[in-house]
């Protein structure tokens, strides 16, 4: 099987002089990853292989439900702005930042 290499890594908020939270995602010819979000104190790192259709569906799997977390508690964060800071003008304001990776 032939595997394209991937490797991508950037800040989550780059114009920010308080936050050095990035990710890294790496694909490697033999089918390894490594997925890492970290910010200067800890991290987390989702890793597996891409041997067998199975293998692609649980890290597809795993991507997902990451990427629903985040959104679910960017939400609740939102609307704890809205309740704290924005009383009569509320926008979740959920961006597409998917153009600078």
């Amino acid at each position: 099987m032939e595997i394209k290499t991937y490797n991508k890594k950037a800040f989550l908020v780059p114009d920010s002089i308080n936050s050095m939270a990035a990710f890294h995602a790496k694909l490697f010819e033999d089918g390894k990853y490594i997925f890492r979000i970290h910010d200067c104190l800890t991290g987390v790192r989702l890793t597996g292989q891409l041997y067998e259709e199975k293998d692609f569906i649980e890290a597809e799997q795993k991507l997902i439900a990451l990427s629903n977390a985040c959104v679910a508690f960017s939400v609740h964060i939102a609307e704890l702005r809205k309740q704290n800071f924005e009383k009569n003008n509320f926008e979740i304001g959920l961006h597409d930042y998917s153009n600078r990776f």
